[in-house]
């Protein structure tokens, strides 16, 4: 097995290669490669090194498959040696087949689970700004014993905010011992050879958007608490069992992550769940995503309107999809005006809204308009909540007789498959509308509000 690693890692961390301090941090701005040479330092570890079993950790079990776990894929398959690995992709472990050495992964969200990981030689902490200081503690005290080789704690991270544990316990203000066993680097996007120039333009473009923005993603340097637009949303571990109604609102992405967030309301109430958070996506993939979530049909997704094919192709694959109302300044007082709650395990809204701010201009003005980065799921509730509401109360202001307008969008979807097969019959419009006022059993000024609301969402 041949890997020229001159070639494959980036220079800046090469020397880092032979580092066997117990904690090396690697901090900066976005795209500077530092969680792709993570990667590849544990893979070479199990490869070169006997007796491993390497520990990734986020906070969230579960956005360890999409970040950690396809990173450490992506860079085997790179090297060619896709074959020399087992993969288990339930547990997302790796094993190296000629020695049997692991790189296993966990959730902070699940101590038990981590418990009863024993014989752990390393740890890759990601995205280490979204734990406690109690999380690296207890992963701190889990690396003991006797091994064959270094043991240590490779963190990675942006420094979004120096109130954060890391910058006291690492960088303002660290014990002695914590100082002489620690390796720290500041990296950023000029660091990174292999860096598309499309993403190094997004973070160039931060610096006319808003200056802590650009201080932290694109120079890499600890973060000041910014002008937010949401207070953060109240975190709790339990929500309801019965809701009013539930909706999602969907965020396209490729480069950036498709988001799709579940929005269950009670009465005033919104209740949120990261459904799908992912790079990297087609439509193809999104709607196979959808399937395997079991969204049901009567549940409307509001989906970014400037994507109008990517939103007929969900349609025509079963899915109650429609247009969302893109108005941001509108979108935003809207949902500042509601009660919205999160839970623990929606990492990315947690962690966006912490950081959804409002752009200055040179002198230091607030503009009405969010800084464009790390919003993805800001503009899926957003969508989501706006949206709704908007078509909920523009029904009832219409709707003097009170037509349900929930059991309103759950007909539209057999609506325009009805419409769709009358067609194809080659009916005319008048039998049409007999038919489907048949088959759907409505009064003729119910099926009149159906056609009208049918006709504004899907412009047909």
């Amino acid at each position: 097995m041949e890997i020229n690693l001159k070639n494959e890692i980036n220079p800046v961390y090469f020397q880092l290669l032979s580092n066997i301090n117990r904690y090396e941090v690697l901090y900066g701005g976005g795209g500077s490669g530092k969680s792709y040479f993570t990667a590849q330092k544990q893979l070479i570890r199990i490869i070169t090194e006997k007796g491993h079993k390497i520990l990734v950790v986020r906070k969230i079990a579960r956005t360890i498959r999409g970040s950690c776990y396809a990173l450490l894929r992506d860079v085997i398959l790179s090297w060619g040696i896709y074959h020399k690995f087992e993969f288990n992709k339930t547990e997302m472990s790796i094993k190296f087949k000629a020695n049997g050495n692991e790189i296993v992964t966990a959730g902070m969200d699940d101590p038990e689970k981590i418990k009863s990981i024993h014989g752990i030689t390393s740890i890759w902490v990601e995205e280490a700004t979204e734990l406690r200081k109690e999380d690296f503690m207890q992963l701190d005290i889990r690396l003991r014993g006797q091994t064959k080789h270094h043991k240590q704690i490779m963190l990675t991270f942006n420094p979004v905010s120096s109130q954060n544990w890391l910058y006291k316990h690492f960088f303002s203000n660290p014990s002695t011992d914590i100082k002489n066993k620690s390796t720290v680097l500041k990296t950023t996007y000029k660091d990174n050879m292999k860096l598309d120039a499309e993403y190094a333009g997004v973070l160039e473009s931060l610096a006319e958007q808003d200056e802590n923005y650009y201080n932290v993603y694109a120079l890499g340097l600890w973060g000041q608490l910014a002008e937010l637009i949401y207070k953060p949303f109240p975190i709790i571990n339990n929500y309801p069992k019965f809701f009013t109604d539930t909706f999602y609102g969907l965020d396209f992405g490729f480069v950036n992550p498709t988001a799709l967030i579940r929005i269950d309301r009670r009465e005033n109430e919104f209740y949120l769940t990261e459904s799908l958070y992912q790079t990297r996506l087609t439509n193809t993939e999104l709607i196979q995503k959808l399937k395997d979530l079991e969204i049901s049909k009567n549940h409307p997704i509001y989906a970014d309107a400037a994507e109008p094919q990517r939103i007929q192709e969900i349609h025509n694959a079963g899915f109650m999809v429609l247009p969302a109302d893109k108005s941001v300044k509108d979108g935003i007082d809207h949902v500042k005006r509601q009660k919205i709650y999160s839970n623990p395990n929606n990492t990315n809204i947690n962690n966006e809204v912490l950081g959804y701010a409002y752009r200055k201009d040179k002198d230091g003005n607030i503009l009405e308009e969010p800084i464009k980065f790390k919003d993805h799921t800001m503009d899926a509730i957003r969508y989501g909540i706006h949206t709704h509401l908007k078509y909920v109360t523009e029904f009832a202001e219409q709707n003097p007789d009170n037509m349900d307008f929930d059991n309103l969008i759950k007909l539209s979807d057999a609506f325009m498959e009805l419409k769709y097969r009358f067609l194809k019959e080659e009916a005319s419009e008048n039998e049409i509308d007999e038919k489907i006022i048949k088959e759907l059993q409505l009064s003729k000024a119910n099926y009149d509000k159906l056609k009208k609301y049918i006709k504004k969402t899907y412009e047909y």
